[in-house]
């Protein structure tokens, strides 16, 4: 009976953890993905290079502060509190976004939410090993993640009747809410774990304190090397998050523009392409603990580069439907592989520090996506529909170069089961 009461108390607190997962993905999918990129360049006819500026602002911040509060969480041993101020602080400006129809005010709220969002994310992979054994970690990551993904769906069709009779701007709201609803179980039940000595929050910002911060910090940028595995970890995830980022956040744009799909053609391609992604989820997280997380990262690069060969010279409705899959397969399999291939190369007790620094490799890459793409698309503006495809086909250099540095990374580290 007590063996069952402890089964059912890991099981209870990991659906509490990944149901986060569920409702982080109502923000990055409406807002960051969706809806909100549709209202700025379909509805408000703004070129996407505004969006990309307003995106890249908000995860300069994230990159920079990330890296200091992942090494104050990992000094006071909290990560917790972080966790539930910036996703509050992420939902209210969430919330906001259908108060005003000013494009300005629109992109200034984005970018507060999104800085918000992101940053959350942080501590909440970092509560993972608080959760997860050392030999499950790809199969928790994998729940939480298909969750998410399970999230997208639900967002989708609560979502859908709203914007076709009001339009996108009226989904900001109800996002909030629901953003809000679902992860109450994680800020409330998930607990870090009692550290060796308390250290009040507040006694870390003294300056004596910052400056040994910002040492530590110094000390974990420029001697990762002692991590092995992790510098050329963090290189791969550097140019294949390009890649990854620039299309999550212009799939939508790319699926109106060259396929022609109005929203509730878009709509449904992105139901579709979840349900793949809750399916790449479930595998792509037992079978990197089974294979080794090495080998698994690098079958998702070589994925994305047949996703990308595939969505530049897609033309019949066919064949979009097929990318739509594929892509849906290959964004799941990453988030669940990364995140356990980070803390398989992390010492426990650096963690937050770790995916401080994982995360800022990844904001760093979603600006240089970002901007890359709405560069690019801009300078091939006169060859219309090509000028998105030779956008999406050179994505796959990033990817190529990510495959290098993968198949660097030591076996016996990486492949760990």
């Amino acid at each position: 009976m007590r063996l069952s009461l402890e089964n059912l108390k890991k099981g209870f607190l990991i659906l509490s953890w990944s149901l986060y997962d569920l409702a982080n993905q109502f923000f990055a999918l409406n807002i960051v993905s969706l809806y909100f990129v549709c209202w700025v360049t379909i509805e408000k006819k703004v070129p996407e290079i505004f969006y990309s500026i307003s995106f890249g602002i908000s995860i300069f911040f994230v990159a920079v502060l990330g890296l200091v509060l992942g090494v104050i969480s990992d000094s006071a041993g909290r990560r917790k509190p972080f966790l539930v101020f910036f996703t509050l602080f992420s939902i209210i400006f969430t919330m906001l976004l259908g108060a005003s129809g000013n494009i300005f005010l629109g992109l200034v709220f984005f970018a507060i939410a999104n800085f918000g969002c992101q940053i959350a994310v942080i501590f909440y992979n970092a509560l993972l090993v608080n959760i997860a054994p050392r030999n499950r970690i790809g199969l928790v990551s994998g729940i939480g993640k298909m969750l998410g993904y399970t999230g997208a769906v639900l967002a989708l069709f609560l979502t859908e009747p709203i914007v076709v009779k009001r339009g996108y701007q009226a989904t900001f709201l109800p996002t909030g809410i629901l953003f809000l609803i679902f992860s109450l179980p994680c800020l409330i039940f998930i607990k870090d774990r009692e550290p060796k000595e308390k250290i009040n929050l507040i006694y870390l910002l003294k300056k004596d304190n910052v400056i040994e911060i910002f040492s530590s910090l110094k000390k974990t940028v420029f001697d990762a090397y002692r991590f092995p595995g992790l510098l050329d970890f963090l290189k791969a995830s550097f140019f294949g998050l390009c890649a990854v980022n620039a299309v999550i956040l212009f799939m939508s744009i790319y699926a109106s523009r060259v396929f022609g799909l109005d929203k509730v053609q878009i709509i449904s391609l992105i139901k579709f392409s979840t349900v793949f992604g809750i399916i790449g989820c479930f595998f792509s997280g037992s079978l990197s603990d089974y294979i080794g997380y090495k080998r698994s990262m690098s079958a998702v690069f070589i994925l994305w580069i047949i996703c990308f060969l595939f969505g530049a010279f897609a033309k019949d409705a066919k064949a979009y439907w097929f990318v739509g899959a594929l892509v849906g397969i290959t964004l799941g399999s990453t988030w669940v592989v990364s995140r356990a291939l980070a803390i398989k190369l992390a010492p426990e007790e650096k963690i937050g520090e770790i995916f401080g620094l994982f995360n800022f490799v990844g904001y760093l890459s979603a600006i240089a996506g970002a901007f890359f793409w709405g560069l690019i698309v801009l300078i091939l503006s006169p060859f219309g529909v090509w000028g998105y495809r030779i956008t999406l086909l050179s994505l796959i250099l990033f990817m190529a170069v990510g495959l290098i540095f993968l198949l660097r990374l030591p076996k016996d580290k990486a492949n760990t089961k």
